[in-house]
């Protein structure tokens, strides 16, 4: 695993939710790579402040990617799957950057994988 910081990525608003917002993404990727693959983030300091996690694990459409984010959605179904989850990684991923007043993506990855984009005000905004 990888990662990138950028000095002064210092999101306001709540310690515990944005740390599992980091949790969630983290083990997201970490569960649905392949074998032997890489995930990396990276936060970035642009006008807002930018946490990226990306992984290389199975391929996923456009379509799916987006509905990762829907509460219990999950691109397989639980049968076929090895992961003992309950699909609501993402969507409380969703909720806590919306609670920051932010926005997050998610984008497939041409060679298998997800990219998971979330921006975040870098100004203080109430919780």
């Amino acid at each position: 695993m990888g990662a990138d910081a950028e000095p002064g990525s210092t999101v306001p608003g709540s310690t515990t939710l944005l740390r599992q917002l980091l949790l969630n993404l983290l083990d997201n990727a970490l569960a649905y790579n392949r074998p032997g693959g890489t995930v990396h983030l990276a936060v970035l300091r642009e006008r807002e402040i930018v946490i990226e996690v990306e992984n290389t694990g199975p391929r996923i459409d456009g379509t799916s990617a987006q509905r990762l984010f829907e509460p219990f959605y999950r691109p397989q179904s639980r049968v076929a799957g090895d992961r003992s989850g309950h699909g609501l990684g993402l969507a409380i991923v969703r909720s806590i950057v919306h609670a920051h007043h932010g926005t997050v993506t998610a984008h497939a990855n041409p060679g298998g994988g997800l990219t998971v984009r979330a921006t975040l005000p870098a100004d203080a905004r109430e919780v």
